[in-house]
């Protein structure tokens, strides 16, 4: 928490008069140490205005923040309700843009052990960041199932130095793995993740292989010699403007890549195979989605070929800071003073944390029965716009005003909104909380599809830069694929 020049203490506003506003400050009254001097409460329950919460009086609610902010010279805002994010601490900044305030919020109680709260809450008080302006709740729940389905097992994780394939490689080592196999080819990243296990699990039975999906020898090898009883297929390449202008790299890392994989688990009897799938394989209208929807349609057969090996796939959307991510971009641009660029006035996105998508995706893989496509639950659809003016005001800035937005034009195979399901997929509840399941045989012909598959090798092995003849069979397999305009 910031102190000013003038001050020897940091006024604060604490927004939220329930259980946790009421601990929080009453930590902070018993350190006389602290160079904070609590103003009030705010409540957005107008009967608890006026009244005082551990002594503090709440002097009314988040719509009356701008106007309390001047008359009291506010420095700092405490946000403490830890249940909520997304919407509700947007509207929160963005009542409050201009008014130069620092944003601190109280975490979820899933971030940190609810001992350590007991303990001392106020050591965990931290800056406000870009997830808390969009990720859902997130629950701690019942982690048992995935614990006795890791304890004891040997997971391979494909990409496993990328954001989701690290957080799965940390998430199944802290579970207790019997061994865990991270496999990728880029170099810099595996280092960083090797260090990041090794320090936190010393004892871990980690292995790092420096490998590429498209190597059919090497990851038949691998799976040889260390027998996973469960592969995460989480290696692709993701960045949509890039791959219009390569696709025969995406189609052959997306679905080249995940039928390597896919049949060496089937020849070595791997357990359960699950692919990380993506929205944008919904009614693609860019390759990079066109070739996820053809690796969803290769591991349906595959699943139907064989009884040995289970073969399920999860869709979900943009996670919040992972690499690529347009919001660590958006941040800089801010911190260069803008422009910041948003493609489209009306471009929505959904939005989920790296944690909190991983942690989903072990869920399905507990439940997941062969030839399942798992939709989660992705919450809000987010204008970019109005994140964007979010993201300006939580670093003391006025949008538009001290850090101009500019419309630069959607980009190559960019939507306006994102799809979770094809028209044709109707989908069922599980017995998990965000978690849907649908099946993954979207009418399409499976004979035709081979052919064409082999078709499409040549083709790219003979000129993989004639760009509108792979687009045109890439239509060819993905029926419900439709290139935007502006990606021709």
């Amino acid at each position: 928490m910031k102190q000013t020049e003038t001050n020897t203490t940091v006024r604060i506003i604490v927004v939220g008069a329930g259980k946790a506003g009421e601990l929080v400050v009453g930590d902070i009254k018993e350190r006389k140490d602290l160079p904070f001097e609590l103003v009030g409460f705010v409540d957005d329950d107008p009967a608890k205005t006026g009244k005082k919460v551990a002594g503090l009086k709440v002097l009314g609610t988040t719509h009356d923040l701008p106007k309390l902010i001047a008359e009291h010279m506010v420095e700092e805002l405490l946000i403490a309700i830890p249940s909520e994010r997304g919407k509700v601490i947007r509207d929160i900044v963005d009542r409050t843009a201009g008014t130069n305030v620092d944003y601190k919020i109280i975490p979820r109680l899933s971030e940190v052990l609810l001992q350590d709260f007991k303990e001392d809450y106020i050591q965990h008080i931290r800056r406000v960041r870009a997830e808390d302006l969009l990720g859902g709740e997130l629950l701690k729940s019942d982690q048992r199932e995935i614990t006795r389905h890791i304890k004891g097992r040997t997971i391979m994780i494909t990409g496993a130095a990328g954001s989701i394939g690290s957080e799965l490689s940390r998430q199944i080592v802290a579970y207790g793995a019997k061994k865990v196999v991270m496999y990728d080819w880029w170099e810099n990243g595996t280092f960083d993740l090797r260090n990041q296990i090794l320090e936190a699990h010393p004892k871990a039975n980690a292995v790092f292989v420096i490998g590429d999906v498209k190597d059919a020898k090497k990851v038949s090898q691998i799976m040889a010699e260390h027998k996973p009883d469960a592969i995460f297929h989480a290696a692709a390449y993701k960045h949509v403007p890039l791959m219009e202008g390569h696709p025969s790299e995406a189609i052959r890392n997306n679905l080249f890549g995940t039928k390597i994989v896919a049949e060496a688990a089937i020849r070595n009897r791997v357990k359960k195979f699950v692919l990380i799938s993506t929205d944008k394989a919904v009614n693609p209208t860019n390759i990079m989605g066109a070739t996820k929807r053809a690796a969803e349609q290769m591991i349906h057969i595959l699943a139907k070929s064989q009884s040995h090996t289970i073969f399920c796939a999860v869709r979900f959307g943009n996670v919040i800071n992972s690499n690529g991510s347009v919001i660590p971009f958006f941040q800089r641009q801010i911190e260069q003073g803008g422009p910041v660029g948003v493609t489209h006035p009306d471009i929505t996105r959904f939005f989920m944390t790296i944690p909190e998508a991983v942690h989903l995706v072990l869920q399905s893989w507990v439940i997941g029965e062969n030839d399942d496509l798992f939709v989660l639950d992705m919450g809000e659809s987010v204008k970019i716009y109005d994140l964007v003016k979010s993201l300006i005001a939580l670093e003391g800035y006025e949008p538009d005003k001290d850090i101009r937005i500019e419309i630069i034009g959607l980009r190559p195979g960019e939507k306006l909104y994102e799809e979770v399901l094809i028209e044709e997929e109707k989908v069922q509840s599980t017995s998990l909380r965000k978690i849907f399941r649908t099946r993954n045989h979207h009418d399409f012909d499976e004979l035709a599809f081979l052919y064409d598959l082999s078709i499409l090798a040549k083709s790219i092995d003979e000129d993989s830069l004639n760009v509108p003849v792979l687009r045109e069979q890439l239509q060819k397999m993905v029926v419900t694929y439709k290139p935007a305009k502006h990606s021709l």
